[in-house]
């Protein structure tokens, strides 16, 4: 019997909390054994209460603090690892996500079949539009942003065949146990934001592949606001990646670009009135116990990375692609310029 983890971090998740449990109690995956357990953030809304009434099948971690979404997956993890050691795969899952019949086994299936995958994630839908797609697999762009592929677009069955991605959303994604090794599954420094895009970019460069299996599927309870309270974290994150992941060589022929975009994202902070939480991004890495946990995170990455960057960038993109955040800008000078530079240092990065 193969067992199987879902870990589902939960903050003020009461409204959707149902629909998702109950869906996954109910997929039929036979063969797997398959334990919930959620990690509650120190909910104000009668989420842990509810779950605990309502799921007495789930197992509930109540947490202390806000520990955001990595604090709470790994918390989840330490506990699974410590009492069922005998785990085969992790799922990380968003509270608001409708699971379809079978979807965790077409997802074990995959990796079961494919030893050099290491993680999957199903097509995920977007709920209510229930035909519309969230994301067929992320893509990361060369500067770190984290970009999802076909977003609002009608599933017409265009992306009906399995592929490898970039990085596996965290809205719904299967990992290989064995890939893991002893580390956290996902890394707390993230705290939220791209938390998603570090385990896909880690995982690669061990040497594994992330695939996209379409014969899977789950919905989303999401919708884009242009919601920029947590522009901290995705700036922060975003420069996190690239100095964590990039070799050196590549972080200098990137260089120019790499303070063009952050030119960019200062007038783009600016327009949003969240210039403040772009400096506090930006001045986070000078702080001395800042710098060196970012220092001795780039050391572990590189030391245990087994592919060369020309592999690890094969296919990210230099479009930032996304309809809701489409400017003339963007559009007319930003996009045509990342092209044009990545065209032009793409093929020198041979190391």
């Amino acid at each position: 019997m193969t067992e199987a983890v879902l870990l589902i971090p939960c903050y003020n998740g009461r409204r959707c909390l149902g629909d998702c449990l109950q869906s996954l109690l109910a997929s039929n995956d036979p063969g797997i054994q398959t334990r919930i357990i959620i990690a509650d953030n120190a909910s104000t809304d009668g989420s842990a209460d509810f779950i605990a009434q309502e799921f007495p099948a789930v197992e509930l971690l109540r947490l202390p603090a806000n520990l955001g979404f990595t604090g709470a997956i790994n918390a989840g993890w330490e506990h699974a690892r410590c009492k069922y050691p005998n785990t085969t795969y992790v799922a990380v899952l968003n509270q608001d996500i409708i699971a379809a019949d079978g979807w965790l086994g077409a997802l074990v299936s995959h990796l079961q079949q494919n030893p050099s995958v290491a993680g999957v994630q199903p097509k995920v839908l977007l709920w209510p539009r229930k035909e519309c797609f969230n994301t067929t697999g992320n893509q990361s762009h060369f500067l770190g942003f984290g970009l999802v592929t076909a977003y609002g677009q009608i599933d017409t069955g265009e992306f009906n065949s399995p592929r490898e991605i970039d990085f596996p959303s965290g809205a719904a994604a299967v990992i290989r146990r064995q890939a893991l090794g002893d580390q956290p599954l996902l890394d707390n420094e993230f705290f939220l934001y791209l938390e998603d895009a570090e385990l896909g970019w880690r995982l690669r460069q061990l040497g594994f592949r992330i695939d996209y299996v379409p014969s899977a599927t789950v919905w989303h309870q999401y919708s884009f606001h242009h919601d920029y309270r947590f522009y901290f974290f995705l700036e922060r994150n975003r420069w996190y990646l690239l100095a964590m992941y990039y070799k050196t060589p590549t972080i200098l022929l990137l260089l120019p670009a790499i303070l063009a975009m952050e030119a960019g994202q200062l007038y783009f902070a600016w327009r949003k009135g969240v210039l403040s939480q772009k400096l506090k991004a930006s001045a986070f890495f000078f702080a001395p116990g800042n710098l060196s946990r970012l220092l001795r995170a780039r050391r572990l990455a590189q030391a245990r990375r087994r592919i060369s960057d020309r592999e690890f960038v094969r296919n990210f993109t230099a479009n930032i692609d996304l309809p809701e955040l489409q400017s003339s800008v963007l559009k007319n000078i930003g996009n045509p310029m990342l092209r044009a530079y990545w065209r032009l240092v793409h093929p020198l990065i041979f190391w």
